[in-house]
């Protein structure tokens, strides 16, 4: 059963609602026409020790844990003597533009949300990442900078930012609309689902749109590596705490949902 649901949600991720390609697609080609100047390159600037210690410190303290089954927990009680070598691996990675490979491996846990249970439509993958994969993401920070500091994202971008929320969107949506109707106006509104929008993101159109926005070189070069050569297996438990594991499986697109990037990038890729 596991395999089973390990081929479900792979098989997910893989249908393409269309043909995605790097040199014609609009949104490429419309941000091409919108900007006129282009974007200054991103900088990777070298982790400190001390940034790296606020980062594991700013962590929550939990017991879940990926295929490694070392709980961030472990990792903040073991602060004082793994700080070091992590610090240097990480900017290893920045230097190189490569991810470790074995923090690209996740665990799916199938989650029951209505209907029948015999349906494996019905189930919601969770995804478990190793603890050191949060600590390594660290690439986020410099890249969040970067869109701010260039006004990348459209204000507009209500979702997965700092100081805003869909209490700010909503509140912003109903002051429109009768805005409008104290002038006697019209209102009509369009509002779309987005079904497995994290699992549809197409990473070559991901990394052009990166590209443009000044995440070039060694910058993009690490998050390709972090996007490529992905793979997740589904774990399921009984009531008698025994385990079922599938078999590895390659993620081909999407982004890593429980991770620290996987919101930023999903903006990214939309915005």
């Amino acid at each position: 059963m596991a395999n089973d649901f390990n081929t479900h949600f792979l098989n997910i991720k893989d249908r393409r609602p269309f043909n995605n390609s790097t040199t014609t697609d609009p949104a490429l080609n419309y941000l091409q026409d919108i900007f006129v100047r282009p974007f200054p390159s991103i900088q990777l600037a070298p982790v400190t020790v001390t940034e790296m210690k606020d980062i594991i410190k700013s962590l929550k303290w939990k017991d879940s844990n990926g295929y490694d089954e070392i709980p961030l927990k472990i990792l903040k009680i073991s602060l004082p003597f793994i700080i070091s070598p992590l610090t240097y691996i990480c900017n290893k990675s920045l230097v190189s533009g490569l991810f470790p490979t074995r923090l690209k491996y996740s665990q799916i846990i199938p989650i029951f949300k209505k209907g029948n249970k015999s349906e494996m439509s019905n189930y919601r993958p969770i995804s478990l990442l190793t603890s050191f994969s949060k600590i390594f993401e660290v690439t986020y920070y410099r890249i969040q900078k970067h869109i701010t500091v260039n006004n990348i994202l459209a204000d507009e971008q209500y979702g997965f930012r700092n100081n805003s929320s869909t209490e700010s969107a909503s509140f912003n949506l109903i002051n429109n609309i009768l805005d409008a109707l104290n002038n006697n106006k019209l209102v009509g509104g369009i509002f779309c689902d987005l079904t497995k929008a994290f699992d549809n993101v197409d990473h070559n159109v991901l990394l052009c749109k990166l590209e443009f926005y000044g995440i070039t070189g060694k910058a993009n070069n690490l998050i390709k590596s972090y996007l490529s050569d992905r793979y997740q297996r589904v774990l399921i438990k009984n009531n008698c705490s025994n385990r079922c594991f599938s078999e590895w499986g390659k993620i081909k697109q999407g982004v890593p949902q429980g991770s620290i990037l996987g919101p930023l990038f999903f903006l990214l890729y939309k915005g």
